[in-house]
């Protein structure tokens, strides 16, 4: 694994080599990564172990037909299903509320 300190050795190495937008998309990702990381921490609350299956069950039938997809052997409009990881989250949410 790298550390902060090889991390900056790398982002120095590529911005020597291909220009200053290397640094600047450096802040780019670690804005987009923090607001992640941030969005993360706000809803861990909220998130039941049945939820994180249930999510973690839809993320993997969308990681097999991404797989499918780069090998050739079916086309999936994988981006065309990312809106399928909020069923569980409305299911859970209507399971809850009626007290099933």
């Amino acid at each position: 694994m790298f550390d902060r300190q090889s991390s900056g050795r790398i982002i120095y190495r590529l911005a020597s080599t291909f220009g200053i937008g290397i640094i600047l998309s450096a802040v780019v990702l670690f804005c987009w990564q923090g607001l992640f990381y941030v969005l993360a921490g706000a809803v861990s609350g909220f998130i039941t172990p049945e939820l994180l299956t249930e999510i973690s069950i839809v993320g993997g039938i969308l990681i097999l037909s991404s797989g499918l997809s780069i090998l050739g052997i079916r086309h999936f409009k994988t981006m065309n299903l990312i809106p399928a990881l909020l069923i569980p989250v409305v299911f859970i949410t209507l399971k809850t509320m009626l007290g099933m």
